[in-house]
């Protein structure tokens, strides 16, 4: 049968093909200079009539198999960025921070393509009600589009709507319940409202009442999870593994061209913006930033962040207007209006919250990575304040500025601290390129933040002393999601956090203050006592939210601790490919390669940057 279907293909089992496919075991067709197989994957074509010395049926084999293995993955990546890289420029760049008449950032420009077209084209658009190419007839236009998705049409035992030839309808519920139950708390383990706040109900309510992008983006997010989780880093699943990826490829081409046609709408109604519209369109954005950067951080992430904070800008002009923004945003459909002060927030109120923090954090962590000063800057002592005004409540909360534990485990001051510490390089920068760096004046402009973190990590050192070590274990492997009150279970882990990240940011400041200096006592004794809180934390379970603080911790580790920063991401097992992690060590291995010819001009940015292309952690 083998050699039947070689015929039929014409395709013949190669018997002296390049040393590309003998590695990989698969067929060659042996043609020159490149085999037709090593030409799709667009991956080196090792071919000769001497053998590689690395062709030796030992080390040097399988390290040279892990490398073409690596090889291929990155540029299946590739290849799928180029075939949506064009939705993506006429979707999200779109949103600029351009300013109109009314002198507000405008929310997008459509580059002269009109809603409904393409390239000059008029775009093919399935409306809900109409034909497929099958002949089947959906639900009504009347009906909302999620009835669409989670219900079979009449007389289409398929389950498949009219939106989508071939939709599977039980497929994505099954999906969108991982997402809730797995992805969602993988990806924000230290956001878990309480009950009588409202919970985490309004995810499903954005999934469900959202725009199709999110929605979308939401199952592709899945379908890597479950992809990851079922592989599990074996290569016997290889072809379930295709298949996800496949059926990945597909959703997120849907996600985009949704996101597409909702950023054209949202600009043909510019003069007459819709916060809440808005408010819409910049969740699918930034959910679209997460996958992106969660399964193939790249550039992409860049043109995003954009967008988001431009439609943040147009939401929320004014950031003395946040309380009065988020009293607007109630809505009498839920909580219902009877009862009154203690109603829980309405989804488009928990939405904001939740999202509007996590582009104040994203923005901080691209200002590092670029060198920049943070966008958001004059947002932060409005929404975050680096002393909120009440601690946590199991009760329903009034509008008032936000407390980043909720969603981070990070208090306000540390991300502020980051920002301001992001500022100050972006300024020494800007001065040497004037040459006008005064190290003066650099170092009063850093003094209030030296004070900062001297008076604080004391404090988070003390507390962090009198916690026995089974309350500190107890606290860090607890399940979250199993406690209603979020203090009970975290306290402790809050201390661990935040000494984590204060002691990375203390190490991020020398850096800007006095260059790349690994072997400077005060460096090398943060890095000494950071990498220590990170290998001590049980399990791993929290090392994802971590990967800026591993990172930082790791490019200026001795070369003793290398071993340390790798296990840290091996205990995550399969998932280590999930999130930033995986791209924050191959930061350090690339540092590391270097170790020895970095002068005192590198410092954290380049780490950021030395992978070819900019890496945002998160």
């Amino acid at each position: 049968m083998a050699s039947l279907r070689n015929l039929l293909s014409g395709k013949v089992r190669s018997q002296s093909g390049c040393y590309t496919c003998r590695l990989r075991r698969k067929k060659c067709d042996e043609n020159r200079p490149q085999c037709e197989a090593c030409q799709v994957l667009e991956i080196t074509c090792h071919f000769g009539d001497d053998k590689p010395e690395w062709m030796d049926g030992g080390a040097k084999q399988k390290a040279m198999a892990e490398t073409i293995k690596a090889q291929v993955k990155k540029q299946a990546s590739q290849r799928r960025d180029r075939k949506y890289i064009d939705m993506l420029e006429k979707g999200t760049k779109m949103v600029t921070l351009d300013d109109p008449s009314d002198k507000r950032p405008s929310v997008a420009k459509v580059n002269g393509i009109s809603p409904g077209t393409q390239n000059g084209h008029k775009t093919f658009e399935l409306s809900p009600g109409s034909s497929t190419a099958t002949g089947t007839t959906g639900p009504s236009p009347e009906a909302p589009w999620h009835s669409q998705l989670f219900g079979a049409s009449p007389g289409n035992a398929s389950g498949k709507s009219g939106m989508e030839g071939d939709y599977d309808a039980g497929q994505d519920t099954h999906l969108i319940m991982v997402y809730l139950d797995f992805v969602f708390p993988y990806l924000f383990p230290h956001y878990r409202p309480p009950l009588l706040v409202g919970g985490r109900g309004w995810v499903l309510d954005v999934l469900l009442h959202g725009t199709r992008s999110i929605f979308y983006t939401a199952i592709s997010l899945s379908s890597y999870f479950f992809g990851v989780m079922l592989a599990n880093g074996e290569s016997n699943h290889e072809e379930c593994t295709n298949r996800m990826v496949h059926q990945l490829q597909r959703q997120m081409e849907r996600g985009l061209k949704e996101l597409q046609k909702d950023i054209m709408e949202i600009n043909a109604k510019k003069p007459n913006f819709n916060i809440r519209e808005g408010l819409k369109v910049m969740q699918s954005v930034l959910q679209m930033l997460i996958f992106e950067v969660s399964t193939n951080n790249n550039d992409n992430w860049r043109m995003h962040l954009d967008a988001a904070v431009a439609l943040f800008m147009q939401i929320l002009p004014d950031p003395h207007n946040w309380t009065e923004n988020l009293h607007t945003l109630w809505t009498p459909r839920w909580p219902p209006p009877e009862m009154g002060i203690r109603r829980p927030w309405s989804t488009d109120q928990a939405s904001i919250r939740f999202f509007g923090v996590n582009l104040l954090y994203l923005d901080v962590m691209a200002s590092i990575t670029m060198s920049t000063e943070p966008r958001l800057r004059s947002y932060q002592p409005c929404v975050i304040p680096s002393t909120p005004p009440d601690r946590w409540s199991l009760d329903p909360q009034a509008a008032k500025p936000l407390r980043t534990e909720e969603f981070f485990g990070m208090y306000n001051w540390v991300l502020q601290l980051l920002g301001d510490i992001a500022a100050l390089d972006a300024y020494k920068k800007q001065q040497r390129k004037d040459g006008s760096l005064s190290m003066g004046d650099l170092m009063a402009r850093g003094q209030p933040i030296s004070e900062t973190i001297t008076l604080n990590l004391d404090l988070l050192e003390s507390q962090a002393s009198g916690m026995d070590m089974i309350t500190k274990n107890l606290s860090l492997i607890q399940d979250p999601l199993l406690s209603l009150n979020p203090l009970s279970a975290c306290a402790p882990n809050f201390v661990i956090h935040n000494l984590i990240w204060v002691h990375a940011a203390k190490i991020y400041f020398n850096v800007v203050l006095s260059g790349w200096q690994p072997s400077n006592p005060e460096i090398r004794t943060s890095v000494d006592r950071l990498t220590q809180l990170l290998f001590d934390l049980p399990h791993g379970k929290t090392m994802q939210t971590l990967a800026w603080p591993f990172c930082v911790g790791g490019c200026l580790a001795p070369a003793e601790y290398e071993g340390q920063y790798r296990e840290m991401v091996s205990r995550l097992g399969p998932l280590q490919v999930f999130g930033t992690i995986r791209e924050a060590l191959a930061i350090n291995e690339m540092v590391w390669a270097s170790r020895g010819q970095l002068d005192e001009t590198w410092d954290i940015a380049k780490c950021l940057n030395v992978l070819g292309h900019s890496v945002l952690l998160m």
